[in-house]
């Protein structure tokens, strides 16, 4: 009987050492390398739909730029506990104008094959139709793909770079729409 409850003993000490493990797997891996999050509404569309759901990559942020067209996840500028995802369009030091539905970057308009043909950028609060807009060092412009959609830096201005969590790395659900992206 003594050997029975070591038995039982060593088996439970060994259920919380995984459980204990496995959670201090789980706490690195998603404060530090990666992040589930699902897509909520429509301001990535065609991009990404409502109801997908992504993981974020934490880790190149800190080591690599930030390029014109990644796709990010941050935190709200003006409610620090939403996380928005939306494309960079423009780079620290550039200068942004939207004329006649376009983005112009220092002067020059700018491809965007991921959005709609019939797309149109226009100026809203922040980032005004026909003003040019001079992007602060060490920030961000950051547009949804649905610009009629998309409350972004038109609205609420330059994102910080260390209000950046990751770049949107893989949809892994539902299952029939897995990709990689960029």
């Amino acid at each position: 009987m003594n050997l029975s409850i070591k038995n039982i003993f060593r088996i439970f000490v060994d259920f919380i050492e995984v459980v204990v493990i496995s959670s201090l797997v789980f706490a690195f891996v998603y404060f530090f390398v990666g992040q589930l999050l699902r897509i909520t509404g429509d301001s990535m569309v065609p991009t990404f739909k409502d109801g997908e759901q992504i993981i974020a990559e934490k880790i190149s942020i800190k080591f690599k730029d930030l390029e014109r067209g990644e796709i990010l996840i941050f935190n709200h500028p003006q409610n620090n506990s939403r996380l928005l995802i939306k494309r960079v369009i423009a780079l620290p030091g550039e200068k942004v104008n939207l004329i006649n539905g376009k983005v112009l970057i220092n002067g020059s308009e700018i491809l965007e094959p991921y959005l709609q043909p019939t797309t149109q950028t226009f100026g809203m609060k922040i980032i005004k139709d026909e003003a040019e807009f001079n992007v602060p060092e060490d920030s961000y412009i950051l547009m949804g793909d649905n610009r009629e959609q998309s409350a972004d830096s038109r609205e609420f201005g330059p994102v910080k770079k260390d209000m950046i969590i990751g770049r949107a790395f893989l949809v892994f659900y539902p299952l029939d729409s897995i990709r990689g992206l960029r």
